[in-house]
């Protein structure tokens, strides 16, 4: 938004016309008290000043005011033509005769100045028209009139009409009649004109155009009301005419208004300027523009990226068309247009204002600009909050929490309302601390982002964490925790089966192996005391009731139970299993008997004993020994009888090959004893016989070669003779 600069040499002319009508005004006054004839002269002389005054003061502060040049001058022109009509109290001809051709000149004058009020310019032809017809008639009527006029109607002692040409008192106040009449028409003309533009006004416009259409328009008539008056009474015709310019100071004075409001609208301005500093939210900038402008329609347009205006609501806004009542002046902020201010056209004159103001908007609207910025970014960043499932904290350098947000409030020592003040110190061990500190540092001096992992117990609940920190500010970070607990445990469990498969594996392959079972008991035991971290366990085979013996041994103390020793079952975990046929846990401390006390003289605590089942009877137990500080989940029961299984699989396996074993003897000596049975069946009879058959069958070959024809009487029965 620019204002068009004021020209060079205006502050010259202000100084020549100010000093003009001081001096101008003095003489007026001068002439009037030191006049001969005047009827009135104190009175006159001070209307004189004040007109002068007046009009070319209003004039010189609208010169200061570039759009508002043209008018000032003519304000000048209306007081410096006011005083013309002092020229009529002179006492000297030529000074008279001279005031009494011009005197009627300040009303043309005061009609082009209301007709191009505020800007200076007559808008329309007929104003034009208007303002021509008002000049031709105060000058040349009048000048006409003057050159018949004896002028003895005013006064016997006036000084002589030097104009005079004739005297002629009829035809000179007939002209003086039609002057009078031709003002009134040009004074009601103006007045009708004058309305009409104050009903197409928009209100700002019409607050401007009122005290112009009643000062100004009601001046003219006292003035052509006195003209008309001037030639039947001259007292008439002072009244009127004094009436007529003293209503006309209502055009400088609400001129004057004007400039004042246009000042008092920038201290509002100023207010503006000082909420958007002070205040942290976007004002109501539509309403505050309405207030330093005065317009109660003036709209805000904000410019959207694709290039169009949306109003405070995000309304598109319609701009006006060229050249009708309302304007658009863009808002410009550090050389980029930010929005418009559509606005009355009578605004545009006020052009510091505008200029003011629209700085102010501008400022207003990139404030609103980064204040929307801002919003978004913490909706977004909210959202990514709230997205991100982690514990997010806000901490000083000394590890004091400044906001807290979790989505499960459980995964914190305190909730966030409660833990903001608290120290990290207060609930995390001292190895903990010291790492977030360094972690801390780190990141505040790098600017960079920061990571550490640690663990900690908390409630007899073991925790496992990653704190990622970022700098916030100078003196605090933002902190995402993330808890892989549950991972950890994951991971640890997988590792934890993966492990009891590769043991589970080592012993089904020595059982697959055609292993002794011997070497498969020491197997299981020693991958059981390795897998589980425990001090010592047992693989017992229950012979009866009441015993079993010890068939598999690992771990400390080897000497108090030696393979193949045999053990009683009284009351525990044994007894229980060979009772039950179930798994079965006991504590040491509670049982008595001998084995229970030597159990828990050696340093023993528990117990786990898991039965080994083969084809369908408890075979035996496995059993692991827990010292003092050991504790196992109750998950190990399960994974013992994995391992009991294949302790199961390998004795039926055995049983199998001991079996099969078995059989292949059985069948190897029934074939042998078949053998023998048909080899001495051959020896004792069957041989015989068939020798005889054989010697037969020679005796019947050789008979048939002898005599082919006759008849055998051979058997194979019949004995040789």
């Amino acid at each position: 938004m620019t204002v068009r600069a004021r020209p060079p040499g205006a502050e010259m002319l202000q100084i020549l016309l100010a000093g003009a009508a001081v001096a101008a005004a003095a003489g007026a006054a001068l002439i009037s008290i030191t006049s001969n004839h005047a009827p009135g002269p104190y009175a006159h002389a001070a209307l004189s000043v004040v007109l002068c005054i007046t009009f070319v003061g209003a004039g010189l502060l609208a010169l200061s005011t570039p759009a508002y040049g043209r008018f000032g001058l003519l304000l000048a022109a209306v007081g410096f033509s006011s005083l013309l009509g002092a020229l009529h109290d002179a006492n000297g001809a030529l000074a008279y005769t001279a005031g009494v051709v011009s005197a009627n000149l300040v009303f043309a004058v005061l009609a082009e100045t209301v007709l191009a009020y505020p800007d200076g310019v007559l808008g329309s032809r007929r104003a034009r028209l208007l303002v021509a017809a008002a000049y031709v008639n105060v000058l040349v009527v009048q000048a006409v009139a003057v050159l018949f006029d004896p002028l003895t109607r005013w006064n016997s002692d006036h000084p002589e009409n030097l104009a005079l040409v004739a005297s002629h008192e009829t035809l000179s106040t007939v002209l003086e009649e039609a002057e009078g009449v031709i003002a009134v028409a040009i004074a009601l003309a103006v007045a009708a004109l004058l309305v009409g533009r104050v009903r197409a006004a928009t209100p700002p416009a019409r607050r401007q155009l009122r005290p112009v259409l009643y000062g100004g328009s009601g001046g003219l008539l006292c003035f052509a009301v006195g003209l008309v008056l001037a030639p039947i009474s001259s007292q008439a015709a002072v009244i009127g005419i004094g009436l007529g310019l003293l209503a006309s100071l209502a055009l400088p004075l609400a001129f004057i208004a004007m400039l004042a409001r246009s000042r008092l609208s920038g201290a509002a301005v100023g207010e503006l300027l000082a909420e958007l500093h002070e205040g942290t939210e976007a004002p109501d900038l539509q309403n505050a523009l309405r207030r330093a402008l005065g317009d109660p329609t003036l709209e805000v347009g904000h410019l959207r990226e694709e290039g169009r205006y949306v109003d405070g609501r995000g309304r598109e806004l319609v701009m006006p068309d060229p050249g009708g009542v309302r304007v658009a002046t863009p808002i410009v902020h550090h050389q980029e247009t930010v929005g418009v201010i559509v606005h009355d056209r009578a605004l545009a004159l006020r052009g510091g204002l505008l200029e003011a103001v629209g700085a102010a908007a501008g400022f207003a609207l990139a404030n609103e600009r980064a204040l929307a910025a801002v919003r978004r970014m913490e909706i977004r960043n909210r959202v990514l909050m709230d997205a991100i499932p982690d514990m997010m904290l806000r901490l000083g350098r000394d590890g004091t929490y400044l906001d807290a947000r979790a989505e499960d409030e459980s995964e914190m020592f305190l909730p966030a309302s409660e833990i903001v003040g608290h120290n990290i110190c207060d609930f995390l061990p001292r190895e903990v601390t010291d790492a977030a500190f360094a972690c801390m540092d780190r990141a505040l001096e790098s600017g960079k982002l920061a990571s550490f992992d640690y663990e900690f117990v908390a409630d007899g609940v073991y925790h496992s964490r990653e704190a990622r920190i970022v700098p916030s500010g100078p003196a605090e970070v933002v902190t995402i925790v993330r808890d892989f607990t549950d991972q950890r445990r994951a991971q640890a469990e997988l590792s934890r089966l993966a492990e009891e498969q590769a043991a589970l594996r080592r012993v089904a392959t020595i059982a697959a192996g055609n292993a002794a079972p011997e070497e498969v008991f020491q197997a299981v035991t020693e991958e059981i005391c390795a897998l589980l971290d425990i001090g010592s366990a047992l693989l017992l085979r229950f012979e009866d009731d009441t015993s079993a013996t010890i068939v598999g041994k690992f771990g400390e103390p080897v000497a108090h139970y030696p393979i193949g020793d045999s053990v009683p079952l009284t009351d525990g975990a044994t007894a229980t299993v060979r009772r039950t046929g179930a798994p079965a846990r006991v504590a040491y401390s509670e049982l008595r008997g001998d084995v229970a006390d030597r159990m828990h003289a050696l340093g023993f605590r528990a117990g786990i004993a898991v039965p080994i089942q083969v084809a369908g009877s408890t075979w035996g137990a496995l059993v692991a020994a827990l010292r003092e500080a050991q504790d196992v989940p109750d998950a190990t029961d399960r994974r013992l009888e994995a391992f009991a299984e294949l302790v199961a699989l390998a004795l039926a396996s055995a049983q199998a090959r001991d079996d099969l074993a078995a059989s292949r003897r059985r069948i190897i000596e029934a074939g042998d004893a078949e053998r023998r049975r048909i080899e001495r069946n051959l020896h004792d009879g069957a041989q015989q016989r068939l020798v005889a058959l054989s010697v037969g069958l020679r005796l019947a070959q050789s008979k048939i070669r002898e005599s082919p024809r006759r008849p055998a009487s051979w058997s194979p029965t019949s004995r040789p003779s």
